[in-house]
């Protein structure tokens, strides 16, 4: 651990107290950067394009997702009743948030669209089982607003859309292909549902695998340096042919993993 702060931060308060119309008119909004800093973005990113091969990744989005960023500003059981009790106020605050993210990806991408391949967006709507919320809810009160902002991106950008979900996801693909995304992270091989061999049968011509190279709940932290190599063998040769690929590990190594792990993983990938 770091000598002052951490390596992951919790929030502790909530700006909105209360699913009441209310709050909503007295929330200070947060607002898109101004053009000003996206002109400079614009700039930058003309320059990486100019001067790499490499593919440009980029992302306007203030927060977390339409699901999620509520969640962090009136808290995650709190916004999990009100969608259910008080299903107005949670319209209307997700509605908001996704004029915000509209705006703030036409600013951006009305300047970095053109070099970027990859326009990453993050939504975690799954846990270690299954869905966080029914189905049935996310297909009526969110999907709508995923799609809605996908189009807006589309409409200024050829960048490929890269969604991130943790948790068991695999219920959830259909409906991200129907919405547009192309990319699906991390891709959390020890979730339930989630394996890497039926993923790529069954999704592989319309969804990109960018994650599940190797376990982080697992096999990286606690296997043998042989359990990693057989490991990352065993979902290359699941998700890499015919491509759609990116070897990553299942979203972001831990600070106590083992270093020799680590190598062997990214030797074993190399």
């Amino acid at each position: 651990m770091p000598k002052y702060g951490g390596l992951y931060f919790d929030w502790v308060d909530f700006p909105i107290k209360a699913a009441t119309m209310s709050e909503l008119d007295h929330y200070h909004w947060p607002q898109p950067d101004p053009f000003e800093v996206n002109a400079q973005l614009g700039i930058q990113a003309k320059a990486l394009y100019e001067s790499t091969d490499y593919a440009l990744v980029g992302s306007a989005v203030i927060g977390g997702g339409i699901f999620e960023q509520p969640t962090r500003v009136m808290g995650l059981e709190n916004f999990l009743m009100a969608l259910i009790s008080e299903p107005a106020f949670a319209d209307r605050l997700m509605e908001t948030i996704t004029d915000i993210y509209i705006e703030s990806c036409n600013r951006y991408l009305e300047r970095v669209g053109p070099y970027i391949q990859v326009f990453t967006f993050w939504d975690d709507l799954a846990g270690q089982n299954g869905w966080l919320i029914s189905p049935d809810l996310y297909r009526k009160m969110i999907k709508p607003k995923h799609k809605r902002l996908v189009e807006a991106i589309k409409k200024k950008t050829d960048a490929k859309l890269f969604y991130h979900s943790c948790g068991a996801t695999r219920d959830l693909i259909p409906d991200l292909i129907e919405t547009g995304f192309d990319i699906l992270n991390p891709v959390q091989v020890s979730a339930k549902g989630m394996n890497t061999r039926e993923l790529k049968r069954d999704f592989g011509r319309d969804m990109v695998f960018w994650g599940g190279g190797v376990d982080t709940q697992q096999v990286l932290p606690f296997g043998r340096s042989q359990e990693v190599v057989e490991e990352v063998k065993r979902r290359i040769d699941d998700l890499a042919p015919g491509g759609g690929f990116v070897f990553a590990a299942v979203h972001n190594i831990q600070a106590f993993v083992p270093p020799k792990n680590i190598v062997s993983a990214f030797d074993t990938a190399l």
